[in-house]
């Protein structure tokens, strides 16, 4: 009987078959020892040939330290292949990771540690970078870089401050945890080419709830490739109005939540508006138009769900 893997690492995959493949060859390419890693490939519907793909890595990998799993979630949505992947999970310890990013040499072996080292932890958030696969966009400024998955909140081990949480590329947990918290919300959440979003935070926040703290984990770090077809203003769009669908589903039937997101909002819009300031005294205007732009996308997808 093969034994129980340590870890899991779960990626969730819709469409993805090239990056797919650089993502599984950066994890296989990890030096592990004494230690069984599961990663576990959800295919949310893809229709490339991401079969194909999981099937060759499959083939390739060290079967002593490696096992390749592989699950169809015929629900579209990131939430129902999440949900897929904790459900179908061979290890106590999960990790989840985008379809398209390339980890560091140390990656598993610095989840490993947290899961060992940090026993009272149950959840916890690495690092993640930036790496566009063309240019980065003129309009790109650092305060929309989180769009792209940017997430850095230092070089030092930490717990995560009460406005803080961990991304969804790159977080992990004890198994056990759901069991507490339930699973993440499948009315929130990427749903194919719908770039709705929240679900993290939502989940994150009755973690919170509970008590729980959540740590950040500086070295283990992967880099979010992104691509042309992703670095263009359309695409910032699309995903600023998911974000403001999705906190209107969050907000709905209650007054109050709807009060305190349209001060937030007020809020954001008045900081965006003197950066677009600072980058106009800066000759730098594109990055504040966009900034402008990124908060009325939101409020229009906000009002119009």
């Amino acid at each position: 009987m093969d034994p129980s893997p340590n870890i899991t690492f779960i990626i969730c995959t819709y469409n993805r078959a090239e990056y797919l493949d650089d993502t599984l060859h950066s994890l296989l390419q990890q030096p592990v020892e004494n230690i069984v890693t599961e990663l576990l490939v959800v295919n949310n519907n893809s229709t490339d040939n991401t079969p194909e793909v999981v099937a060759k890595h499959r083939e390739q990998a060290d079967p002593s330290a490696f096992r390749i799993s592989y699950f169809e979630e015929a629900e579209q949505g990131l939430s129902f292949a999440r949900n897929r992947g904790i459900r179908e999970a061979a290890s106590e310890h999960i990790v989840f990771v985008d379809d398209d990013i390339r980890a560091e040499q140390h990656f598993i072996e610095n989840w490993i540690n947290f899961f060992e080292t940090y026993p009272n932890y149950h959840a916890a958030g690495g690092q993640i970078r930036v790496q566009f696969d063309d240019h980065k966009p003129k309009w790109a400024s650092h305060y929309l870089l989180s769009l792209f998955g940017y997430h850095n909140l230092g070089k030092k081990v930490r717990e995560y401050p009460g406005n803080k949480y961990p991304f969804g590329g790159n977080m992990g947990f004890r198994k056990e945890l759901f069991e507490e918290t339930g699973l993440f919300d499948t009315d929130l959440g990427r749903k194919g080419d719908q770039l709705t979003a929240n679900e993290e935070k939502d989940l994150f926040n009755r973690v919170k709830s509970l008590g729980e703290p959540i740590l950040y984990l500086p070295k283990a770090l992967l880099y979010h490739r992104i691509g042309p077809e992703r670095a263009t203003q359309d695409y910032i769009r699309k995903q600023a109005e998911g974000m403001g669908k999705s906190v209107a589903r969050q907000t709905k039937g209650s007054f109050k939540l709807k009060l305190t997101h349209v001060f937030k909002e007020i809020f954001k819009t008045a900081v965006s508006l003197g950066l677009f300031l600072i980058y106009l005294i800066g000759f730098t205007p594109a990055k504040g138009i966009m900034l402008l732009k990124f908060r009325y996308w939101i409020l229009r997808g906000y009002l119009t769900t």
